[in-house]
């Protein structure tokens, strides 16, 4: 290489050098436009009064079946394949008297174990934040409800799909950014929604003006969700589900959940097929 072709190639390096940053602030520029155009939903338990109206809006506004005595009663009921969101009483396993409501409901994590580990790809976090099933793709595998950290995918042994909550996703665009039937719903206040990072500053800012002493659930757990929680406690402590802050490997993941899958139909389909040739055997000595 000539004296004037090194120039060149150092003039160029230099250049790149020099306008690194440039390109590094255009880069973070565009992270930070799509982290504002993410929403998220904030549920307040502390001032939550367990009316369990958004857990009828939410029935509503997705052609639920709708159980009254869930609605106008205080006793525990479950995530289902009818029950997207659900509200439920809970106690301080460290002080028995201080009881809290809480809203429960699909995490919307940020990067959802669920979708990686579906083999036919009907699951989809979507730019704006929900977690959506198609269940038009969905096989009823259930791997998302083995992956997901919050257990919150739910089958639906009827129409033989996966459901939960999908933050209301289809009204958000049809209907000029409307917030989700639940949060629409809560007549005090207790659930919040907007963009992301407004989310995040109005949870703190509320635990701060309590004394800082409340938890805010979905900041680190599972790697961030786009729903965040505030507790009076730890989530242990209400006898929550407690995911791991770390963010699984979903590559590795689906390879074990689909192993175990796989391993547990063989073991299935070699059962039926023992029984039948004893059955069979024993028939065919019968008839004999």
């Amino acid at each position: 290489m000539n004296k004037r072709a090194k120039r060149i190639c150092r003039r160029h390096f230099l250049k790149l050098l020099a306008g690194a940053p440039v390109y590094a602030a255009l880069g973070s520029v565009g992270i930070a436009h799509a982290e504002k155009r993410r929403y998220g939903k904030l549920v307040d338990t502390v001032i939550c009064i367990g009316c369990k109206r958004c857990m009828s809006a939410c029935k509503r506004w997705n052609g639920l079946n709708v159980e009254r005595d869930e609605l106008i009663t205080d006793r525990e009921t479950d995530l289902t394949a009818n029950n997207w969101v659900v509200v439920n009483l809970l106690i301080d396993s460290k002080n028995r008297t201080a009881t809290t409501y809480s809203h429960l409901a699909c995490q919307h994590c940020i990067r959802p174990a669920c979708a990686g580990v579906c083999p036919v790809k009907a699951i989809t976090k979507l730019p704006e934040g929900p977690v959506v099933i198609n269940e038009k793709k969905c096989i009823g595998c259930r791997y998302c409800f083995q992956a997901c950290p919050f257990k919150v995918p739910r089958f639906d042994f009827e129409k033989r799909v996966t459901r939960k909550c999908h933050m209301c996703y289809d009204r958000i665009p049809l209907l000029n950014y409307m917030k989700p039937a639940c949060v629409a719903a809560c007549p005090v206040g207790a659930l919040h929604f907007g963009y992301k990072p407004g989310i995040i500053i109005e949870a703190k800012r509320r635990v701060q003006q309590r004394g800082g002493s409340s938890y805010i659930m979905g900041l680190t757990e599972a790697g961030g969700t786009d729903m965040l929680t505030i507790l009076p406690t730890r989530p242990q402590d209400l006898g929550l589900v407690v995911a791991s802050e770390k963010v699984i490997n979903q590559n590795l993941d689906k390879i074990r959940i689909t192993a175990s899958g796989i391993m547990g139909a063989s073991v299935l389909a070699g059962s039926m097929y023992t029984y039948a040739a004893l059955t069979g055997e024993k028939n065919t000595k019968d008839h004999d």
